[in-house]
């Protein structure tokens, strides 16, 4: 008995135990699932954003179209047709033949269309590849689309992480001069060492400049936070918390040439070379415009009346009764010349338009990537001079500092030594922003993921 209730007692406690255990994985689970880094950021943007979705759609819609230009080469035209009605009857010949309007019966017709073309000259050819290059230019779109939303999304996450810093960075300045008041103001009533009013009157001055700061960083801190929840899909109520704080991105920079011979791989220059073909093709449909269409036609006819009499004759003809079956061969000629060599000329010239477009596009984005290269350069050198200039003031405000400490420095001293701290960590800061920002601009320019 007692070795049951021993029994009892030890399953209960294992019960506990992975019930205990089951919520701290849940827990942790959960945690994990509300934190994000870069790349959960992009793909949960991914999933949500409309504007990604939308040139999905343009995607589907242009293949659609190259069906309907596949479609218009087999059996464009197609038709079928029956009907039923009233036959009044009729018996005899053409010449002897005698109706009764009183004696009505049912008929039924059905007639078959068939138009098949042969040869167009181009025409069709050039209908589908036209389509064919939309299919491409749709799909280098889409690939854009997402491209640019990548941008986006590490752009503000950069940025949130940048005002997260500052804010942390302001609200450690309030402390610090908040303990060094509350230093000097004890020091002050217990009158101990050489501090004197002006002293704690300076820091209060300097104070509502840190806390002017404090609350421009929160808010700038909620701007970034809500931008993000917006690509991201999430609601006020949804935990938003970023995996690291900003730290440079570990890359290693080419040379500038590099990147110019991946110019090539950008979306849009992918597109834009669609869309040169989708010209060619629509060039190719005008000139074929201007040839006969050879064709081939067939059609089918069969009628029944019940009630009338079959007219054998091949020179008679009764729709009610009727039965014919055959093919021929057409040529379908437009002779508005005029019209169709202007549409041609047209096509021409506006193929040749657009590859003078493309050229200055290629030029265009050689300059684009150069300066985005030069703005990468910059900011990791500034990043550099600020990661040294930050090493150096925070030699300095300690120093100040514990001089201030021991009333050895006047409260300007340290005021100003803090004050000049704060600005090259911010400055630090924002030089990390301005590097990882050109480095995703500079992968976007050449037509590679960030991820």
């Amino acid at each position: 008995m007692l070795l049951n209730c021993n029994r009892c007692v030890f399953f209960s406690h294992m019960f506990k135990l992975c019930v205990s255990y089951l919520g701290i994985f849940i827990c942790v689970h959960s945690l994990r699932a509300e934190t994000y880094d870069l790349s959960a950021s992009i793909a949960q943007a991914m999933r949500v954003h409309p504007g990604v979705r939308a040139a999905a759609v343009d995607v589907d819609i242009a293949r659609a179209q190259l069906d309907q230009a596949n479609a218009i080469r087999f059996l464009p035209q197609f038709e079928l047709r029956s009907v039923i009605g009233p036959s009044p009857e009729a018996r005899g010949d053409a010449l002897t033949g005698n109706t009764m309007l009183s004696h009505l019966s049912v008929f039924t017709r059905t007639e078959a269309t068939v138009v098949q073309p042969l040869f167009t000259f181009g025409y069709l050819s050039g209908a589908k590849s036209a389509a064919m290059a939309g299919v491409t230019a749709q799909q280098a779109g889409l690939r854009k689309a997402r491209g640019d939303l990548e941008l986006q999304v590490a752009e503000v996450y950069f940025g949130l992480q940048l005002t997260q810093d500052l804010w942390a960075l302001a609200l450690e300045a309030q402390s610090d001069f908040q303990t060094a008041r509350d230093f000097v103001s004890e020091k002050l009533e217990a009158e101990e060492g050489d501090f004197t009013y002006v002293d704690l009157n300076r820091i209060d001055r300097f104070a509502f400049d840190v806390r002017e700061k404090v609350h421009e960083a929160a808010k700038t801190k909620a701007l970034a936070e809500s931008a993000l929840r917006l690509l991201l899909g999430l609601s006020e109520e949804d935990s938003l918390t970023l995996a690291d704080p900003l730290t440079p991105v570990d890359v290693e920079i080419e040379p500038l040439e590099f990147y110019l011979k991946r110019a090539g791989a950008r979306e849009d220059m992918q597109q834009l070379q669609a869309v040169v073909q989708v010209r060619e093709s629509l060039m190719q449909v005008a000139k074929g415009e201007q040839y006969p269409q050879i064709f081939i036609a067939g059609q089918f006819k069969y009628g029944y009346a019940p009630n009338r009499d079959d007219q054998l004759s091949p020179f008679a003809r009764d729709d009610f009764n009727i039965l014919q079956a055959g093919a021929v061969i057409g040529v379908r000629q437009s002779l508005s010349f005029g019209l169709t060599s202007a549409k041609a000329r047209k096509a021409s010239l506006e193929y040749q338009k657009l590859l003078y477009q493309t050229q200055l596009a290629e030029k265009g984005v050689a300059i684009e990537i150069e300066q985005i290269y030069r703005e990468l350069i910059e900011a990791q050198k500034n990043m550099a001079a600020a990661s040294t200039a930050r090493r150096a003031t925070r030699r300095w405000f300690i120093s100040v500092r514990d001089g201030f400490n021991a009333g050895l420095e006047e409260a300007s001293d340290m005021i100003d030594a803090a004050k000049e701290y704060g600005i090259i960590r911010a400055k630090y800061y924002e030089a990390v922003f301005n590097f990882n920002r050109s480095w995703a601009r500079l992968q976007r320019a050449v037509g590679r993921s960030l991820l």
